[in-house]
């Protein structure tokens, strides 16, 4: 049986955003630019990528009530050594969806 995530063809994004020190990374690094768009593509199709179980199922309640969104993705070795990993976080009301490196949180 699919998930509620795996069945779902688009989540809105509102308005996107991200945090300066990750829009200066997209910039400067190109190959992290292309991994940044697919991870927010995977979040938009609901694919929350590296979070916890417990993440993703409070992900796929969201999608039935309206929660916040959370996803994590590991960035792959050796593209961009400073993190390792960033999230998107989706706004309950979908106004507004925003990237992150965890550290700035």
């Amino acid at each position: 049986m699919a998930t509620l995530s795996e069945t779902v063809h688009r989540v809105e994004l509102g308005s996107l955003y991200m945090t300066s020190y990750v829009h200066d990374a997209t910039f400067e690094h190109r190959p992290f630019h292309a991994f940044i768009s697919k991870c927010i593509s995977r979040h938009r199709s609901g694919d929350w990528g590296d979070c916890c179980p417990d993440d993703a199922a409070l992900n796929d309640t969201s999608l039935r009530d309206g929660g916040r969104l959370f996803s994590v993705y590991h960035i792959p070795s050796g593209l961009f050594g400073l993190e390792s990993k960033v999230w998107i976080i989706t706004e309950h009301d979908r106004s507004y969806t925003t990237v992150l490196f965890p550290s700035e949180y």
